[in-house]
């Protein structure tokens, strides 16, 4: 006769269908295609649901189905004209984060987000969005802050701090870490320094300096997606003089190297699209072909979109780009680019979201 124990464990380790009466990878197919409004939801199902979405295979699964969606972040200021953010000091304005599918349309601010540094910036590996920088909205003083979000579970989570507090930095994803240069001090001094994350390890790794200090730089991967690539900024003692050229990292040798007449007019936004350096600024979308060549016109201005105004990020594997700014006659949009058909679509957010962006970053789940 069985003892009570043996059939404890065997309830224990009995299989317990996804789905009643469904294979499991048939089941797994099917929460695919769940969108990712009601991942949350769906994870307090049950516990195999939620070790199901966590697993590696999830994202495969998405894939398959042709499930994914893209979702943009935005660091903003909350539009005064709509609800207010609890989070924010008194009488200051209200820094968050917000969420723009651009799969289905929808808009959505993170609730459960930490109390944000203003001026903080974004970069995003993975699923994982990781949010550094910025300054302390009470004292106005840089912090070396990082929250981690994964986008693929809706968790928050405290990071490593940077090992320099700065605002106004380069920053962006290259070769699966998360690199930032540059930005400047609480006395207001540029900087030069630079650093690497690993968000899986949670941990940040100091780079060599560049060669001078670049306050208020761009930062984005080179050509093949694993060097790191500061545009332009100023000196200390030149405050507002933007130099036109760039610096690039190259991790196999810990070095940095000059690029010179990178820069596109001042405040330009810069972007990767499929391995190429674009401007969005002036009257068109300019591509970087090289010191040689120059800038060449790959595309036209969006439309409305106020000069020096300019965020932008792509999505769906360089297959469009979305760019934030204000909108000439007043407020701000979201402008959508087909890279294919070259075509803008130009997106109204609701109250909430109309608030100036300061910097974004895409994932993919």
């Amino acid at each position: 006769m069985m003892s009570p124990k043996s059939r404890v464990g065997e309830r224990e380790f009995q299989h317990i269908d996804l789905i009643p009466g469904m294979p499991d990878d048939v089941a797994v197919d099917c929460l695919a295609r769940v969108p990712h409004g009601a991942f949350r939801s769906m994870r307090r199902v049950c516990r195999g649901w939620k070790s199901a979405a966590a697993a590696p295979d999830f994202a495969l699964a998405r894939a398959e189905a042709r499930a994914n969606e893209d979702l943009v972040y935005l660091l903003q200021f909350c539009n005064p004209d709509g609800p207010k953010d609890g989070n924010a000091p008194e009488n200051s304005p209200s820094y968050g984060v917000a969420m723009y599918n651009v799969t289905t349309g929808e808009w959505h601010r993170e609730r459960a987000a930490p109390p944000m540094p203003m001026f903080a910036q974004c970069a995003a590996v993975g699923t994982r969005l990781t949010v550094m920088g910025g300054w302390d909205p009470e004292t106005f003083e840089p912090v070396a802050d990082v929250y981690v979000l994964d986008a693929s579970t809706g968790v928050w989570r405290r990071g490593t701090p940077m090992r320099s507090a700065r605002s106004f930095f380069a920053c962006a994803e290259a070769g699966g870490k998360i690199y930032v240069a540059g930005g400047h001090d609480k006395l207001k001094n540029a900087l030069k320094t630079a650093e690497a994350y690993d968000v899986v390890a949670d941990g940040w790794d100091p780079l060599p300096d560049m060669s001078e200090e670049r306050d208020e730089c761009d930062g984005m991967a080179t050509v093949a997606g694993d060097k790191f690539l500061a545009v332009s900024g100023y000196r200390t003692g030149r405050q507002g003089g933007f130099e036109r050229d760039a610096e690039w990292f190259d991790p196999a040798t810990r070095e940095w190297r000059r690029l010179e007449r990178v820069r596109a007019p001042p405040s330009a936004a810069h972007v990767v699209v499929r391995g190429r350096v674009w401007c969005i600024e002036g009257t068109a979308v300019m591509e970087w072909r090289g010191e040689r060549r120059g800038w060449i016109e790959v595309g036209p201005y969006p439309p409305g979109l106020k000069a020096g105004t300019a965020r932008a990020v792509a999505v769906s594997g360089g297959e469009r780009v979305v760019v934030t700014g204000a909108i000439e006659s007043g407020g701000h949009a979201l402008w959508v680019f087909d890279v294919k058909s070259k075509n803008w679509t130009v997106v109204q957010p609701p109250a909430e979201f109309a608030g100036f962006v300061f910097s974004l970053a895409s994932v993919r789940v």
